[in-house]
């Protein structure tokens, strides 16, 4: 069974991917009093087919005051699912900071699953996966679903994954936000500087006192370039005597795309 905390003020989000089922995607979240729920539409040739199983989930959640915000998404790609999973729990907590956050992943896909485990990884949140109380036959005339009732509700176990820092996503952005394919190394630190996220220790008073630059280019390495390019593998950096310049590799625009909601 999944833990609900009796946090005073802390409402309670659930995300699902619709599929063709309704008891185990509604219940859960009357029996757990769920304040708001997202569901998950996914724009492909079977979407027909679920909305009669959507419009229930819809009826029976807001019948009983529970607010129901329905999300188009590709199912087919993860990036998309995870992006809008991002942008939900993103705007919830900047609502109520203290906001608890729940993801079915019994219903959907395989990559809505990835995706809803990832998410719950990366921002903290509950995953759970429900347990028909029984699945209905095949020759059901009037079929409406896969199964019928819960039988059970746990949270699958959690492993950590390691994300990169906050700082070193700011950064990536910057890099991203370059007119060309790379930006001027001299550029980057600039700009690091005029966002107020590259740390200097020591103060000079002079600012032409040429130690103060060594110092700038010092942290720069420290802080972004050996981080992104040898930890990560999210940055290359040329081998120009002067004027390097830092290139964003595959892997780097895909975890921008993965964290594209985070400040």
């Amino acid at each position: 069974m999944i833990f609900i905390s009796t946090i005073l003020g802390a409402n309670r989000i659930h995300i699902a991917f619709q599929g063709f089922e309704v008891d185990r995607i509604a219940k859960p979240i009357i029996k757990f009093k769920g304040d708001k729920a997202y569901i998950f539409i996914f724009r492909d040739e079977k979407t027909e087919q679920f909305i009669k199983q959507h419009n229930l989930i819809k009826q029976e959640l807001e019948k009983i005051n529970i607010e129901t915000i329905s999300i188009n998404a590709e199912i087919h790609d993860y990036n998309n699912v995870i992006q809008k999973i991002s942008q939900i729990i993103k705007d919830e907590r900047e609502k109520n900071a203290s906001c608890e956050i729940f993801i079915n992943i019994s219903v959907g896909t395989k990559i809505t699953a990835i995706a809803g485990m990832d998410a719950c990884r990366i921002w903290n949140c509950t995953p759970y996966y429900v347990l028909p109380e029984y699945y209905i036959p095949e020759d059901d005339g009037k079929k409406q679903s896969l199964s019928k009732g819960i039988k059970d509700i746990f949270s699958p176990p959690q492993f950590e994954i390691v994300k990169p820092e906050a700082n070193l996503i700011q950064a990536l952005k910057i890099l991203a936000s370059s007119k060309k394919d790379w930006m001027y190394k001299k550029d980057f630190k600039k700009k690091l500087q005029e966002k107020k996220i590259l740390k200097i220790l020591k103060t000079y008073n002079d600012p032409r006192d040429p130690k103060k630059k060594s110092a700038e280019y010092m942290a720069l390495n420290q802080q972004y370039i050996i981080p992104l390019r040898d930890k990560w593998k999210y940055i290359e950096q040329s081998n120009d005597k002067r004027n390097k310049k830092i290139t964003i590799t595959k892997m780097g625009y895909e975890i921008l795309e993965i964290f594209k909601y985070l400040d």
